[in-house]
Order: structure tokens, then sequence, then C-alpha cells
């Protein structure tokens, strides 16, 4: 099992500019699921003649998904049985959710139309995060989670993350979960803000 201190150590080694994801590349790079170190992706790319930034760059993201739906499980939400589910990572409130990380839109030019610190700006960012998702495998327009993180260092500063993740749980208890309407269909969504750990 890769560590927390293994998937933070990427840090010194990953280059912010990641090429397209392209399905060429990452079924060269499909040794990132079973490498528990960073020393097994630099040696697997030597062998298979890979970019060593977008296979530690694919590594990082999947270890960092698996910590932040650990951290869900840890916190009450139920995992989905079928692992290889599409639309169900787990289930909160006996609600079924998706749960993507992604990075704050570098295309998005009006902050304020899309202020994390209020509701509307989550709703906006939420509705731009469904009209802009990739199209390919995981594409959906269900129920979705959305861990947003202001750069690489906070996808995995997990402390903070599962700060964020227990005030979101506590607030939802008692207020219920964000609904938002999405092609005349009225789906559960939310962002949880992670900023850089420097602020």
């Amino acid at each position: 099992m890769v560590t927390r201190e293994e998937i933070r150590a990427a840090l010194k080694y990953l280059n912010a500019d990641w090429q397209m994801q392209s399905d060429h590349l990452d079924s060269s790079t499909q040794f990132i699921y079973t490498c528990i170190s960073i020393d097994e992706i630099i040696n697997c790319c030597k062998q298979n003649g890979v970019d060593f930034n977008y296979a530690l760059h694919r590594w990082y993201n999947f270890n960092c998904a698996r910590i932040h739906e650990e951290i869900f499980i840890k916190n009450g939400a139920i995992k989905e049985q079928n692992l290889y589910h599409k639309k169900i990572d787990f289930y909160l409130f006996d609600v079924p959710f998706d749960l993507k990380a992604t990075y704050f839109p570098k295309a998005i030019n009006d902050a304020t139309s899309y202020d994390l610190k209020k509701r509307d700006g989550k709703n906006n960012l939420i509705l731009w995060l469904y009209a802009n998702q990739s199209k390919q495998g995981r594409f959906h327009m269900e129920n979705r989670l959305f861990i947003v993180c202001e750069n690489l260092e906070s996808k995995s500063d997990f402390n903070t993350i599962e700060d964020k993740v227990r005030q979101f749980i506590d607030f939802s208890k008692q207020k219920g979960l964000n609904t938002i309407l999405l092609e005349n269909k009225r789906i559960y969504s939310d962002i949880i803000w992670i900023p850089s750990e420097k602020q």
C-alpha cells in the first residue's frame, strides 16, 4: 500500500505542466496501479520508455483519490461494493456519490461569479465542472462531490482535506445535502474547497 508520505514525496519531482491525457499514454502507464514507490515508477518508465512526469502525475492522482475516498469512508460514508462502478464511489446519508478531485479551472477568469465561500459561487462552479467534464469513460450527470484543490500540493494536504470533509459531513447532517438543477434533473452535488497550504 502506498503511504501518504510517499505520495507527498512525489511533489519534489512533479512538473506542474502536464500534457493532456490520452488513451495511448494511459495504456502505456498501467503500471502506476501496482507501483508502491517513486523508485518503482522511475524503473518502470525506463523499462517502458515512458515519460516520467506523465506517469508520476497519474500515480499521484490515483493515490490521492484513493486517500480522499478513504477519508470519506473513515468519517461515515459507505463504500460501493462494486469497485468498477463508474458513477458511485460511496453512499453518504444513503445518497450515492461519485467523488472527483480537480483543480480550480484556469479557464475561469471571472472569480466573483465562482466565489467558493458563497453558495451561489459553488453552484456556478458545479455547473461549469459538469458542462466541461471529460467526455470519456467517467462522463455522467449523476450525483457528484468535488474536492477542488488550489494546486498540486493541496491535493495531497490530507490533514486539511480530512478536516474539510468532517466539516462538510457535519454541516450536511444538520442542513441537508446541496441540490442543483442539471439538464432538468435535480441532483446532489457539492464542492469542498482545499486552498493552498501557504494561506
